[in-house]
């Protein structure tokens, strides 16, 4: 289900359906719309990206390929992106109301984030030559793309533009504890930010003014089982 939850911590259930599990939540528009993602409520099991209303009523699809996720949107509600993973997983975009994607980013990217003013897209690549982690930024109208310098730590697993556009923050784990790094664009020196001492961070974004960070933070647990054949 999809809920909202205010500072005090009340939440609001916004949508539910037990059948089609949505995930994958981008709020767009300052608010005007939420895009997420679900899977077979459409044709089978393809999984799709629907937009609804901030209260949850009006509800469209906008996608109707087979593994549509990780939307983000546009700061002025015109695009959502998205990895089309049926698609080598290329970025490609879609209007808020729906129609036919274009294929922005011509490479299977892992992971990407979306510059505020929306005219960058940034995402991990490791170069063949070297093997060297790189910052990989592909302009959205010319489709041109550039490479930068980034900290060999960095997992490749979630990146995210700071709200004025100027650096890419990113998650080092050292230790079995995750903290966030961040990575001016101008080529200062990177920066520490957090200084956990436990866990792992799953997710994070900024506050539209910058001044705060939400995390998803915990551990993952599993139990490891030997099956051994006893019939010999």
């Amino acid at each position: 289900m999809i809920k909202t939850v205010s500072a005090a911590g009340e939440e609001t259930t916004l949508y539910s359906d037990l059948k089609h599990i949505p995930d994958m939540v981008a709020l767009c528009g300052g608010g005007q719309y939420i895009v997420f993602r679900q899977v077979g409520r459409s044709s089978g099991a393809s999984a799709n990206l629907w937009r609804m209303d901030l209260n949850g009523t009006n509800q469209k699809q906008l996608t109707s390929g087979l593994n549509d996720q990780e939307p983000a949107c546009s700061k002025d509600a015109a695009w959502v992106y998205f990895v089309d993973n049926h698609d080598n997983r290329y970025v490609k975009r879609v209007p808020i109301d729906g129609g036919t994607p274009e294929t922005i980013v011509k490479t299977g990217v892992g992971v990407f984030t979306l510059s505020p003013d929306g005219t960058e897209i940034a995402s991990f690549e490791v170069r063949e030559l070297d093997h060297k982690l790189m910052l990989r930024i592909d302009n959205v109208e010319t489709q041109k793309m550039t490479y930068a310098d980034i900290d060999q730590r960095a997992l490749p697993e979630e990146l995210v533009f700071t709200p004025d556009g100027k650096a890419i923050v990113y998650v080092v784990r050292e230790k079995g504890v995750d903290n966030l790094w961040l990575q001016p664009l101008d080529g200062k020196p990177r920066r520490q930010l957090t200084r956990f001492k436990t866990n792992r961070s799953f997710r994070f974004a900024f506050s539209p003014d910058g001044s705060k960070i939400a995390m998803e933070r915990g551990q993952t647990e599993s139990d490891a089982v030997l099956l051994r054949d006893e019939s010999n």
